[in-house]
């Protein structure tokens, strides 16, 4: 590549400009043309020394013309956010989503300076509790008519960024607990990606947002709730690493796959949406290194949404998913169970409320509706009736009908099914919490437990530890423990007696070995209450608590 810079000089006017080739065409920098190469900024000569520069450029001159802007950019890994800036990122006031960037344009063309996509990184590394409060974003883009080729978009909290062209850029990921980490999100019509990689995991949501994407010869790694729901891809790529790389798609139109290859690391049954959307797909290969697996539409298909699927294959073989076309199981809505705020003896308390240690996140305890449900438990949880919170928040206790006497040793076994069935429990790891207690003053909320807790250090399994309440504050009084049975057929059961706090934690379905937690109570206490809290999402992170045993 030749770079050189010259002066064009017209009458008295002069224009400075950089020359530059790119597949054997020399172009001038200019104002509809902008060139990054990862050095120097010079404005005056429409070359730029960052990605973020170029985008702010194009953005101020973008007018109402029906012009284009291009933006070259020469290999090399561009961080729209700086990975080594400690500062935890938020959202904005107002917003739930922190963004690295965002950006209001339209017409513009992002062109990597080479055929190998690998060789331009657009790069961010920050996710859902790491580095970031909220699911981090890259970009947020707000217009219509963007064309992006041979370009890596990745997030790169929770893998590696290996770049083959130079090593010393290479980055190791935050932390190996997967978390919501994202690409794009964008409002507008008419985005079209070619040649292009996106790289993340969970949530990977690649220009997700649009009325109409396309992806050509586009290569993706995810897992869940990651693809464009409006998205055509056409001789695309793809590695699954769960099993239901949508949430849904769009009504309407669905999403499209062509002649595209596909490898899925799940092991049993790939799912292609969590909820029911259309998704059509013309003469793609599946390949899997499980012989037995299998691939599904969702796990109820609604025959509404046109599910089509011909002339694909799985390991070579034939492969052909039925359009639904039976109707689906009736299933009862949520039976809401009426609030009942008050605390009286004898009686059970069914609320809303929020724990003093979930202070720093944003919601807030809400007493006008009802808190808990009867009703099916979704995913993991799917078959499993019982009490499921219908709001962030919800609290059961359960108060002595005769509060004076003493209890010195007091029993309880819960059984409970979470919707989450990789073991991670919640939606994420932002408070979201189950507390089950015994020995509790209900007045006070002063007493006794074990709680679980999703942390980022996990993203199959919970944390677990002993707490104490005292006037509403907790304090852990064991050691944190790595739980892997927080999923569909976990059994809880608190034993208190005198000084000492005892926790079984057991699952048939997943290890028959009992996971046990013991410590002392720091002041033992003579109350007889039971209290249960919960601070996570509703929905698909719900928990069913199908029940409760006080002795």
């Amino acid at each position: 590549m030749i770079l050189t810079a010259i002066i064009l000089v017209q009458g008295i006017a002069c224009t400075a400009q950089t020359k530059f080739t790119f597949n054997g065409k020399t172009l001038r920098s200019g104002k509809k043309c902008l060139y990054v190469n990862g050095k120097k900024t010079h404005a005056d000569m429409f070359t730029f020394g960052t990605v973020n520069e170029a985008l702010r450029h194009a953005e101020s001159s973008n007018g109402r013309d029906t012009l284009w802007t291009d933006i070259y950019i020469k290999p090399s890994v561009y961080w729209i956010d700086n990975p080594d800036d400690e500062k935890e990122r938020k959202p904005r006031p107002g917003f739930k989503t922190p963004f690295g960037m965002e950006v209001r344009l339209d017409r513009v063309r992002i062109i990597g300076m080479s055929d190998n996509p690998e060789d331009v990184v657009l790069a961010c590394n920050r996710g859902q509790t790491q580095g970031a409060d909220g699911n981090f974003t890259m970009f947020h883009f707000t217009g219509s008519n963007i064309i992006a080729e041979n370009v890596t978009f990745g997030n790169y909290c929770n893998v590696d960024l290996v770049y083959p062209k130079d090593p010393n850029m290479n980055r190791k990921r935050r932390k190996d607990a997967i978390v919501q980490a994202q690409i794009a999100i964008c409002n507008g019509d008419n985005y079209a990606m070619r040649n292009c990689r996106f790289i993340s995991r969970l949530n990977l949501c690649p220009f997700v947002g649009a009325q109409n994407t396309s992806f050509d010869e586009c290569y993706f790694e995810c897992t869940d709730d990651a693809l464009c729901g409006t998205g055509v891809y056409r001789k695309c790529r793809f590695t699954f690493f769960s099993g239901k790389p949508f949430y849904t798609t769009d009504r309407k139109k669905g999403a499209t796959f062509i002649d595209c290859d596909i490898h899925t690391k799940t092991q049993g049954t790939q799912y292609l949406t969590k909820v029911s959307g259309p998704v059509t797909m013309t003469g793609c290969r599946w390949t899997s290194d499980d012989p037995d697996i299998k691939i599904e539409w969702n796990r109820h298909p609604d025959p509404a949404h046109r599910c089509v699927m011909t002339g694909c294959t799985l390991n070579g073989k034939p492969l052909c998913v039925p359009t639904p076309t039976e109707p689906l199981p009736v299933s009862l809505p949520a039976f809401a169970l009426q609030v009942r705020p008050d605390i009286v003896p004898g009686g059970w308390t069914m609320d809303c409320h929020k724990p003093k240690d979930t202070s720093r996140y944003d919601w807030t305890a809400d007493n006008s509706r009802s808190s808990w449900g009867y009703a099916e438990g979704a995913d993991g949880a799917e078959g499993s009736w019982g009490l499921v919170q219908l709001q962030k928040g919800a609290r059961i206790m359960f108060t002595p009908t005769d509060e004076s006497k003493a209890v010195n040793k007091q029993t309880c076994t819960v059984t409970l099914d979470p919707c989450k069935g990789a073991g991670q429990g919640f939606g994420s790891a932002t408070g979201q919490y189950l507390d089950i207690c015994i020995k509790f003053d209900t007045r006070t909320l002063t007493g006794y437990g074990i709680r679980f807790i999703r942390t980022p250090e996990y993203d199959h399994a919970v944390e677990t530890c002993l707490v104490e309440y005292s006037g509403g504050d907790i304090t852990p009084i064991s050691k944190p423990q790595r739980c892997d049975m927080f999923r569909k057929g976990c059994s809880v059961t608190l034993i208190a007696n005198g000084n000492m706090l005892e926790a079984t934690i057991t699952n048939s379905l997943v290890c028959h070995t009992p996971q046990k937690i013991e410590a002392a109570m720091p002041h033992p206490n003579a109350f007889g209450g039971f209290h249960l809290q919960h601070t996570g999402s509703t929905g698909a992170s719900a928990t069913v608590i199908k029940s409760i045993f006080l002795k």
